[in-house]
C-alpha cells in the first residue's frame, strides 16, 4: 500500500505541474529519466541544426512546394491563410521540423518535431501559438518512445494533431524534401 501511495502522490504532483502521465506502468523515475534523455538529445539536435540553413516548404493548393528565403518573406506578408514548414538536417538525416500556420487575421499556430537520428522516429513534439513560443514555458509538449508510444504529455497537448507524425518519412511533405 505504501508504494501505491507514493505513486499516486507522484501522479498528482505531475498533474499539478501540468503533465498528465501517459501510462501507469513503469516507475515515475524511469519516465523522468526517459524525458530527460529526450530533452538532452533534442537540445543537442537543435543546437546543431540551428546553425544550418533549413529547407523551406509551403502548402500551395493542397500541394507542398520547396521555396526560397525570398519566397517565404513575400508569402509571410500575404493576408491569407498559409502553412510554412522549415526542416533541418543533422548529418544526412532530417531531424528538426517547425511548421507554422498563419490565418487570415495573422494568428499563428506552431508545431515543433524532434526526431531520433538513429531511426527517424519522433521523440518530442511541441505545440504553441507562435514559433518563438515553441521553446518557452507556454509550449505544450509530448514525449514518445521509439515504438511511437506516448511516454508523457502536458495536459493541454493535442495528441491527435495531424501535424504530429511518428516518423520523418510520415511527414506529408517528405517526398518533396531534397
Amino acid at each position: 500500500m505504501r508504494n501505491f501511495g507514493r505513486a499516486a502522490a507522484a501522479i498528482v504532483a505531475l498533474s499539478v505541474a501540468g503533465f498528465a502521465p501517459a501510462v501507469a506502468q513503469g516507475t515515475m523515475a524511469s519516465t523522468a529519466a526517459a524525458v530527460k534523455a529526450i530533452d538532452t538529445d533534442c537540445s543537442a539536435i537543435q543546437d546543431a541544426t540551428m546553425a544550418l540553413h533549413p529547407t523551406h516548404l509551403v502548402l500551395v493548393q493542397s500541394h507542398w512546394k520547396v521555396v526560397s528565403d525570398a519566397d517565404v518573406a513575400a508569402l509571410e506578408r500575404t493576408p491569407k491563410s498559409i502553412t510554412f514548414v522549415d526542416v533541418w538536417k543533422q548529418g544526412s538525416n532530417y531531424a528538426w521540423v517547425h511548421s507554422h500556420t498563419f490565418d487570415n487575421k495573422g494568428d499563428q499556430r506552431a508545431t515543433q518535431l524532434c526526431f531520433r537520428q538513429k531511426d527517424g522516429t519522433l521523440q518530442r513534439a511541441r505545440q504553441a501559438t507562435t514559433v518563438s513560443d515553441l521553446n518557452s514555458a507556454v509550449a505544450k509538449q509530448a514525449y514518445y518512445s521509439s515504438s511511437g508510444a506516448l511516454i508523457q504529455k502536458t495536459t493541454a497537448f493535442v495528441v491527435d494533431d495531424p501535424a504530429v507524425v511518428k516518423t520523418v518519412k510520415a511527414l506529408p511533405f517528405y517526398s518533396q524534401l531534397p
